[in-house]
């Protein structure tokens, strides 16, 4: 006799259409990168371009602070190729290309969430697991972030089938991902899973001595993976994972770029994060199954407030476990709807909430999209200068955090340099042919008689109330960058 099919699961795949439509949006407005995406992103253009002709990728010339492990981009470049040889054989931009890389992370991304979703499902109900998918589609962040290629996304994957595993009670499993989220990807995950494997060991549904039986080899694997792949690639011995958790705590370094107060996560990150769906996760944790899922992203969110340098990314892995205790907790009142006036207005709360949450999503994507000048810019310079012309382009450190990226270098035959090390309107800088400059009076200066702008490109400065419109508040732009023509020959 056939195996039954699960409840509802046919009904409800346009939860996953959902998931992707709302990802594609956020894709689609804000189509270029930030400087944190970088290392991943030019890995994999160089890995789909370059191939294993390391000497000419991009991690060489600019190795950023920290090495980055090599395996991430590995995989989104071979799950990527394809697209992209299609897109080559149709002579199409490279810029496409970018686009395609960031979705296939996007839909890994959320095949994890449906994975979760799947496991919410069978032991919640069908309820619960469409109120965590709702509420997930309705927030801004993760599904902002969920097409970026940054470290914490990248580790999200395997993160959320960990997570599966663990609510399964598959505990082989859910060890061997740890370690590869861990030892590969971000050693602080060692917080949040560890936490969650602690109340299975104390309870003894799994030995010590078996989880050590699984979590050995599975280190010494992943260990021996990463070093083996990342040390070919940059061209010495290297644990890079390793070297960032030296930089970021033993040397507690990341503070240069920095710090918050204590609780930053908890009355900044969290309430932006999870949005309204945050007034729902008390009443979820009423239910000991949802408790248990509570206890550990909040142990996680409170160990790792002990460093000092906090960002919003950094906690991300939390937000589907929250949800999950959130979806508890919208059902508890919709299941109770038909009980009194109470629950009918709490009902309507849940609903309200979720178009709330939906409103300051848009919000924050209509924002975002102006957040990336360097793209922009260089958008405009392949519009502007006819493709035959004889380009040698000088892309500054402004132009380069805010959307620049070798995929956006569509034309072969032109030259693209970052280079850091000349001065503004030193001889070197004059024989460029074209410059992408900081819009600030000291980097302008010294081009005044022998370039001429060819555009000016705006970025964002920050809101204002405007009760006069919808939504409420305009953007205020301001040129963050230009787009200088040299007049002269070098001199």
């Amino acid at each position: 006799m056939a195996g039954k099919r699960p409840s509802g699961l046919g009904k409800q795949r346009w939860l996953l259409g959902l998931l992707v439509v709302v990802a594609a949006i956020h894709l689609v407005a804000c189509p270029y990168t930030k400087v944190e995406e970088s290392f991943n992103l030019q890995a994999v253009h160089d890995l789909l371009y370059h191939r294993l002709d390391v000497e000419k990728f991009d991690h060489l010339e600019f190795p950023g602070v920290v090495p980055r492990t090599f395996l991430g981009p590995l995989v989104i470049t071979a799950l990527s190729s394809p697209a992209v040889y299609v897109l080559s054989l149709l002579e199409a931009s490279k810029f496409y290309s970018q686009l395609v890389v960031r979705a296939v992370l996007g839909l890994s991304v959320i095949f994890g969430l449906w994975t979760l979703q799947k496991e919410v499902r069978r032991q919640f109900g069908a309820t619960v697991a469409t109120l965590f998918c709702c509420v997930t589609a309705s927030q801004f962040h993760l599904m902002f972030y969920c097409t970026r290629t940054l470290p914490n996304v990248l580790a999200l994957p395997v993160v959320l089938a960990a997570l599966a595993a663990w609510l399964r009670q598959r505990w082989a499993r859910f060890i061997r991902l740890s370690a590869f989220a861990v030892l590969v990807f971000r050693a602080e995950l060692s917080l949040l899973l560890g936490l969650a494997l602690l109340p299975p060991l104390c309870l003894r549904k799994i030995s010590v001595a078996r989880a050590l039986r699984c979590a050995v080899p599975a280190g010494i694997l992943c260990l021996g993976l990463t070093v083996a792949v990342d040390s070919y690639f940059w061209r010495y011995l290297v644990w890079p994972e390793g070297k960032v958790l030296w930089y970021n705590t033993v040397l507690n370094k990341s503070s240069n770029w920095g710090t918050s107060p204590l609780l930053w996560y908890f009355y900044s990150a969290l309430p932006r994060g999870l949005g309204c769906s945050l007034l729902f996760v008390p009443l979820g944790a009423a239910d000991r199954r949802a408790l248990a899922l509570l206890l550990p992203a909040l142990g996680f969110v409170a160990l790792y407030s002990l460093l000092p340098h906090k960002e919003l990314r950094f906690i991300i892995y939390a937000f589907p476990l929250l949800n999950v205790v959130a979806a508890r907790g919208c059902a508890r009142v919709l299941n109770n709807y038909k009980k009194s006036w109470l629950y009918k207005v709490g009902s309507l709360l849940v609903i309200g909430h979720l178009v709330v949450n939906a409103a300051y999503s848009a919000t924050g994507s209509y924002v975002s999209h102006f957040n990336y000048p360097g793209g922009v810019a260089m958008q405009r310079l392949h519009e502007l200068v006819p493709p035959c012309t004889d380009v040698v382009v000088h892309i500054d450190v402004a132009a380069a955090q805010t959307g620049v990226s070798r995929f956006l270098e569509v034309n072969s035959a032109w030259r693209y340099e970052k280079r850091e090390d000349v001065r503004p309107g030193s001889e070197h800088m004059l024989a460029y042919t074209h410059l992408l400059v900081e819009a600030v009076p000291g980097q302008l200066a010294p081009y005044r008689d022998t370039h001429r702008a060819l555009a000016s490109v705006p970025g964002t400065a920050g809101l204002s109330l405007n009760l006069t419109r919808l939504p409420p508040f305009d953007v205020n732009l301001q040129t963050k960058l230009v787009l200088l023509e040299r007049l002269l020959g070098p001199s």
